[in-house]
């Protein structure tokens, strides 16, 4: 019953962070500006799917305690999360487009509602088991996608940036970094270095072909959070740095990414972000996708309202944009100080948390915590935040299982490991 529920959870917490805003009406017609159908969106039968399995965990908080390596419920965490997604959604009542807010009030619900029905469907499993569930699925899925993304940069020629599925370069590189992280959450558990290292490696590589400057920066946080979490050693990450290494200059070496690489170094990290010319008299400016006008408009936009905001969805309602393009900024522009408040007590109990708990924390997710608050800062709206607060709940209720989840750093011979 046990493997039953940890599976079932891993399943659903990772499909809920994979399918975004993906539904079933994509498979009959691909015209993108069809009105979308709640009931046919992957996404509300996951989440009814999630409250089924918080049931399941309520009525085992109340049969019994929880023993030893399984999970806790951080209450004020969960408290801190229902403080901000019921704000912003609060301020619905003053949005200046009903329509539009209700949409996304809708889609503030289901992101509510997941991340804490994940903290009650967890209680009273063990704590490792419940993230063996969910990464595994998430480097099962992701890793299908890199070998869809690898196919279609190989059959098209390596000229366009990389993305499957219908998603953005961002989005990919995004899951591209769950990728490397769930890499390195296999070899922090079971070794086998030669494997899950080389993998990690691949997976940032498939985030530079995307040309995501923001996504890349991001993942490279969640790998540098990862390791330092973890406590691996200098010595040992000296060795990893250059396996690593290796598996990247094999890649561009030998197989047909090699030039697709190059060129993506070459065009979006160093020329557009270090040689871009802005206008005639510019000396050299970082180009942003027209991403600081959004910003710009955004500010604008909280400072006219800066207490609570010009209201849910103001901001596309007000023909400034679809989004802003940062989360910060958006939290500010439509729910106003108050807003960055909720925002920054729900950031500052994750990180208390965190620092109390530290000795059984894994690196994985809150690296994925940092990958996905950093990534939010320059791409994706609320919705396409969600994930950050399911991590955070994640790391929380697991890590409140104590040491039990420390592992010493594997050995580097994979031989002496699996010996072991």
């Amino acid at each position: 019953m046990r493997w039953i529920r940890c599976t079932g959870l891993g399943v659903i917490a990772a499909l809920y962070v994979l399918s975004g805003r993906w539904g079933l009406q994509r498979l009959a017609s691909s015209d993108d500006s069809l009105a979308p159908n709640p009931f046919l969106e992957l996404r509300l039968w996951i989440v009814m799917g999630g409250l089924v399995l918080a049931s399941v965990g309520l009525v085992h908080r109340a049969h019994r305690p929880a023993s030893e390596g399984e999970t806790r419920l951080d209450l004020r965490l969960l408290m801190a999360v229902v403080g901000f997604y019921g704000y912003l959604g609060l301020s619905t009542c003053w949005a200046p487009d009903k329509e539009l807010a209700l949409w996304k009030l809708y889609e503030l619900v289901l992101a509510g509602v997941m991340s804490v029905g994940f903290g009650l469907a967890a209680l009273r499993q063990p704590a490792e088991r419940v993230l063996d569930a969910f990464w595994t699925v998430v480097v099962t899925a992701t890793g299908l996608m890199a070998l869809a993304g690898v196919g279609q940069m190989v059959g098209g020629g390596g000229g366009a940036r990389l993305a499957v599925l219908g998603g953005g370069p961002n989005v990919f590189a995004r899951l591209m970094g769950l990728f490397a992280l769930g890499a390195l959450y296999f070899w922090y558990r079971r070794g086998q270095t030669c494997l899950w290292i080389p993998m990690a490696a691949i997976g940032v590589i498939l985030a530079l072909l995307t040309g995501s400057r923001g996504g890349t920066l991001a993942i490279i946080a969640g790998l540098l959070t990862f390791l330092v979490v973890q406590r691996v050693p200098l010595r040992r990450l000296a060795l990893l740095s250059l396996l690593a290494t290796a598996a990247v200059v094999a890649v561009a070496t030998f197989t047909p990414l090699g030039k697709a690489l190059q060129h993506s170094v070459e065009e979006r990290f160093l020329r557009l972000t270090l040689e871009y010319e802005g206008g005639g008299d510019s000396e050299g400016t970082v180009y942003l996708s027209g991403r600081e006008i959004l910003y710009a408009a955004a500010y604008e936009l909280g400072l006219d309202n800066p207490v609570m905001g010009a209201g849910l969805a103001a901001f596309p309602a007000l023909e400034l944009g679809v989004y802003p393009h940062n989360l910060f900024l958006e939290v500010f522009c439509e729910g106003g100080g108050l807003g960055l408040l909720f925002l920054g007590w729900a950031l500052f109990v994750f990180s208390r948390s965190a620092l109390r708990e530290r000795r059984g924390l894994d690196g994985a997710t809150v690296g994925a915590v940092m990958l996905v608050l950093l990534g939010s800062q320059s791409s994706g709206d609320l919705y396409d935040s969600r994930a950050l607060f399911l991590f955070m709940v994640m790391s929380s209720c697991t890590s409140a299982a104590g040491a039990v989840l420390a592992h010493p750093p594997p050995e580097l011979c994979p031989a002496v490991h699996g010996a072991s």
